[in-house]
């Protein structure tokens, strides 16, 4: 993993600002990332082994809170990261992990492939809908969308 003093770099920050996202390889070990695996491969609905019943494009599960993927969301390095483009303590720790699209070879359509977009959500007017999406290019409901590849 990088060095926490080393988070990010004046360059990345820089790309982050013109870009919009940033990279940080190495974020959490391959220890972790192996027991996120373990407990997503038990939940799907095919046998690992067997590519015979991959038989779906996409399959979604939903919301890890599971120690490896809490650990995952919150090495240092990541932390250091967050304040670094955040501010320190204007986020909160990840207690969960949102969707998993898992991906199998499939001729099929998966219904979700092409281009698609993040949007804020309506802190300010309507603060429990959830449901309304608001697109716009200053975030005021989203302070970091995190994705973890």
């Amino acid at each position: 993993m990088p060095e926490l003093s080393n988070a990010l770099t004046e360059a990345q920050i820089a790309s982050f600002i013109a870009d919009g996202f940033v990279r940080i390889d190495h974020a959490f070990s391959e220890e972790t990332a192996a027991a996120c695996r373990e407990i997503l491969w038990k939940d799907l609905p095919v046998d690992r082994n067997d590519p015979k019943t991959w038989t779906k494009p996409v399959i979604r599960l939903n919301q890890y809170g599971q120690q490896p993927f809490r650990e995952a969301a919150n090495t240092p390095v990541l932390q250091a990261a967050y304040d670094q483009l955040a501010g320190a303590g204007r986020r909160a720790p990840r207690q969960t992990l949102g969707t998993f699209p898992v991906r199998f070879p499939s001729p099929d359509d998966p219904g979700d492939a092409g281009w698609h977009i993040d949007v804020s959500f309506g802190w300010e007017e309507r603060p429990t809908d959830f449901m309304s999406w608001r697109a716009n290019i200053s975030s005021k409901g989203r302070l970091l969308l995190m994705l973890f590849i």
